[in-house]
């Protein structure tokens, strides 16, 4: 039955775009996704990643769906499920694996990429391989890189790199910059809102700090990354910091508590593979884990980019 699934879903994504589709490629419209089993799992897939909360939530319905540990949604960071250009969107995420990640050192596959996002952005445990979830989640990204060629799947995935500062990122000027421009939303304590008030609900506005955030091993939570993304999208309906107040306000954001991750230490096994912006040592240099959480990144050993 999985395989007769897996086959319908690639008769789906051939019928519904032209092979000879331009650079100018448009997200799939998911009104033409047909009401099959199929096509339930790839809607279902959006589904997950826009309310992931709801389903997979500390709250979910069914206890043994809990697999988040917090109550964020995937589409806080990749935005309209990860269709808006460059912001860590999934479109043509589908096409780049396997692919070799760093972070153990071996080819991995697409589900244990999604499981690196459920253990560290989500804070919680991993989607068995199998589970409906999972499968609804990988034909999703299928359904959404139909006809990708690289030069779009690049240009939706990829954050704007900043120009790297002279001087380390500062907490205490992203306070300033934070208080200006961010707590109306994300609230002073960096909590965010809950819908109605109520945890339960889920979030309104995510956290950005706290109990209810993503943890220590999450890529937000290092320097570049959290930069890059205020820079292109925040605040959320007029993004209008200076380079220099993003690299600030990451710092800050950076410098607040997250729930803790264990067997970091683990990580990158060949530390030259280790991001120079890893807030957590053992590094392939002699420098302080300061140097390598807030800058500045010249001189430092490892690798630049994901």
């Amino acid at each position: 039955m999985k395989h007769l699934i897996i086959i319908s879903i690639t008769a789906i994504l051939l019928f519904s775009c032209s092979k000879n589709e331009p650079l100018g490629w448009k997200y799939p419209d998911m009104s033409q996704v047909p009401k099959t089993p199929a096509g339930d799992m790839i809607k279902y897939g959006k589904e997950l990643i826009s309310h992931t909360n709801v389903h997979i939530g500390p709250y979910a319905e069914n206890p043994a769906r809990r697999f988040a540990g917090n109550n964020l949604d995937c589409s806080n960071c990749h935005i309209d499920a990860g269709t808006r250009p460059n912001t860590l969107g999934f479109v043509g995420t589908y096409l780049l694996y396997p692919a070799y990640s760093g972070r153990v050192d071996t080819i991995i596959s697409i589900r244990q990429r999604i499981n690196e996002c459920m253990v560290r952005s989500m804070n919680g445990r991993p989607l068995p391989f199998e589970s409906y979830e999972m499968n609804c989640l990988v034909a999703y990204y299928q359904w959404i890189s139909i006809d990708v060629i690289p030069q779009v799947g690049e240009k939706y995935d990829a954050l704007k790199k900043l120009k790297f500062m002279d001087r380390a990122a500062d907490p205490n000027l992203g306070r300033a910059v934070y208080n200006r421009k961010c707590n109306t939303c994300h609230a002073e304590n960096g909590a965010g809102a809950y819908l109605s008030g109520e945890m339960e609900k889920g979030f309104d506005i995510p956290s950005v700090w706290g109990i209810d955030s993503y943890n220590i091993g999450a890529g937000m939570y290092r320097l570049i990354t959290a930069a890059e993304f205020v820079k292109q999208k925040m605040p959320y309906y007029n993004a209008n910091l200076t380079d220099e107040e993003s690299w600030d306000v990451a710092a800050y954001l950076v410098s607040k508590p997250h729930p803790f991750m264990a067997g970091l230490e683990k990580d990158f096994p060949d530390l030259n593979e280790k991001p120079i912006d890893c807030p957590y040592p053992p590094y392939a240099d002699s420098l302080s884990v300061d140097r390598h959480k807030y800058g500045p990144f010249t001189g430092l050993k490892g690798k630049v980019g994901k």
